[in-house]
């Protein structure tokens, strides 16, 4: 990777804080029981989601000081007095990669994800994909930067990943994409060379693989199943948590992947931590990304992306087939 791209406070933050969260994220999942807690939405929360996230609000202040951090997490819960347990777990972890670590400054380093969407922000998912994290599987922590409503800078640390075609790196990887500099991946634990990510550059819609969610409250199943036959795909779909999925493709391992509105809240739409940093990776890989009527999204929008109802990523070539597809099937007149 060219030293420029390197040598600058975006990725300067974005490595410390992908890394710093890997390590934290396996300590938690080497030493505790992973208690689940669920939020309001009935989502799951674990103390590695808040302990990185902690991590991130510690270290934007080092690298953008004045810039608004809007993340998922937040401490409405944790100051609870029935909640010190927790709070003391999540002090114990962050305090190993910060010794200064408190109960008080913890708190104050996760609520500054509590920032505002607004002309200038990073956005933060600290672990995209808890499902695939209890389970030992995938899942991701992902950042953005987004100014008047584009996304400018991204990154993707993806501790379980073996990222297609670029095996060498082996597994644990992150990914930083910048506008208009291309995507490149390197190791996320070892100082390894950064390798540039291009999609893949298929052609024929029945030799496609397509990307799936696991999880199926994220999707529609049997709108999905139909859009994959009337695409007349051969290969069965791969299931995968997060945004490794979004590196996977971007990466040459999948030319597809689209998340249909799940049947029981066809109102759903993306939170913005949950598609920038992916689907700008796919972008700067050479990839497109729109919503399921095949219009832009809509970064401007707010921690809601109510603009854009669902989510369709391919490699470029196959995009207005899919969406065509994706339109007969979600959309019938």
């Amino acid at each position: 990777m060219k030293s420029d791209f390197l040598d600058t406070p975006e990725s300067g933050f974005a490595i410390e804080v992908l890394r710093a969260g890997s390590r934290l994220a396996s300590q938690v999942r080497a030493e505790s029981n992973l208690t689940v807690h669920c939020k309001e939405d009935n989502s799951p929360v674990t103390v590695a989601d808040m302990g990185i996230q902690a991590v991130a609000g510690k270290f934007i202040e080092k690298y953008f000081p004045a810039v608004a951090l809007v993340a998922e997490e937040n401490t409405a819960g944790l100051r609870k007095p029935d909640e010190n347990a927790r709070l003391e777990e999540i002090v114990r972890h962050v305090k190993r990669l910060i010794p200064e670590a408190d109960p008080a400054a913890v708190c104050t380093w996760i609520d500054r994800g509590g920032g505002e969407a607004g002309e200038l922000f990073w956005t933060l998912d600290p672990i995209d994909g808890t499902k695939g994290y209890l389970r030992g599987d995938q899942y991701v922590t992902a950042l953005a930067l987004i100014r008047k409503g584009r996304v400018e800078f991204s990154a993707l640390g993806c501790p379980e990943l073996l990222l297609a075609c670029h095996e060498k790196l082996g597994k644990g990887v992150m990914l930083l994409s910048s506008r208009g500099k291309g995507c490149w991946a390197s190791s996320l634990e070892a100082d390894t060379p950064w390798e540039k990510l291009s999609v893949s550059r298929c052609e024929d819609i029945k030799k496609a693989r397509i990307l799936d969610s696991c999880d199926p409250g994220h999707k529609n199943a049997e709108k999905n199943a139909m859009i994959k036959r009337l695409l007349g795909s051969h290969h069965d779909p791969i299931g995968m948590d997060s945004q490794a999925k979004h590196a996977t493709l971007a990466a040459g391992g999948a030319e597809i992947f689209f998340r249909t509105l799940p049947e029981h809240d066809l109102s759903c739409r993306e939170k913005i931590w949950d598609v920038a940093p992916g689907a700008f990776a796919i972008e700067e890989a050479g990839g497109r990304v729109t919503d399921l009527n095949g219009n832009p999204i809509d970064y401007a929008a707010g921690n809601i992306l109510k603009n854009n109802p669902g989510f369709v990523a391919t490699n470029g070539f196959l995009h207005e087939k899919v969406v065509a597809a994706i339109r007969e099937t979600v959309f019938p007149k």
